[in-house]
């Protein structure tokens, strides 16, 4: 596999990274979709990204050379439907292009009610282990995402995900302050197809008539089930998912 490590494409093997395109360090991070080489909601992640490296004592590369890398890695790993990571340290910036798949069937979610096992995160922050290790938990248990509790009784987010839920005809999301990670898409369904905020009990969860994940990987994915609940995936649920990928915008880099 080809990679960008600092300045050139390179092999992967010239540094120690998996399969998943984790290298072993710590630092931030970004992930993005790609589309026919064309990358989505680039400069949200990038304002994410340099909010997260401020904090963290991380200075990142230019934009122009972070777009090079970008460019030039999507000629080396070519991919129709691609996971682009961006991975900035106070030692290196690596960028990972592979194969994503499209997830097609509605997802089931589960419940976690013990806040001690999620820790709410503000940046996106590798080791990620913390997050895939539940999403894990989940799928050994046949979920295929989980929505946490906080210590306050507050639903949240997922291992690696947002959600909107439906209650009461209209869609809504979690707040930043329930420990809510502040998501890119997260963020344009809120500034571009009406979600609102609002605070969410876990007594709220029965009020659910529909729901969709959102991520930057999958943009929007209904849901058909909570904890064993099954919820409505009509023609209003597909319609605003329709909505919400027309309103997520691709761009060329190169």
């Amino acid at each position: 596999m080809k990679i960008w490590l600092n300045d050139r494409i390179c092999d992967s093997q010239e540094i120690d990274i998996d399969s998943d395109g984790w290298p072993v360090g710590s630092g931030v991070f970004e992930t993005i979709r790609t589309e026919n080489s064309e990358v989505f909601e680039l400069a949200r992640h990038m304002r994410r990204a340099a909010t997260a490296a401020r904090k963290f004592d991380i200075k990142l590369p230019g934009e122009g050379l972070i777009r090079d890398a970008i460019a030039a890695l999507l000629v080396a790993e070519p991919h129709h439907l691609g996971r682009l990571r961006l991975l900035f340290s106070k030692e290196w910036f690596v960028a990972v292009h592979q194969s994503y798949e499209e997830i097609l069937l509605p997802a089931k979610l589960k419940v976690i009610d013990e806040s001690r096992l999620v820790d709410p995160i503000a940046f996106k922050t590798f080791p990620y282990i913390h997050r895939t290790g539940l999403l894990q938990l989940a799928q050994r248990d046949g979920f295929d995402e989980i929505i946490c509790v906080n210590e306050s009784g507050e639903i949240t987010e997922g291992a690696v995900s947002n959600f909107l839920f439906l209650i009461d005809g209209q869609w809504v999301t979690t707040p930043l302050s329930a420990g809510v990670l502040p998501g890119v898409q997260r963020a344009l369904t809120i500034e571009r197809c009406g979600v609102t905020v609002q605070s969410l009990t876990r007594r709220d969860i029965e009020r659910v008539d529909s729901a969709i994940v959102i991520s930057s990987l999958k943009i929007g994915l209904a849901v058909t089930s909570i904890d064993n609940r099954d919820l409505v995936v009509d023609g209003q649920c597909r319609s605003f998912l329709e909505e919400i990928r027309a309103q997520t915008h691709s761009h060329s880099v190169g």
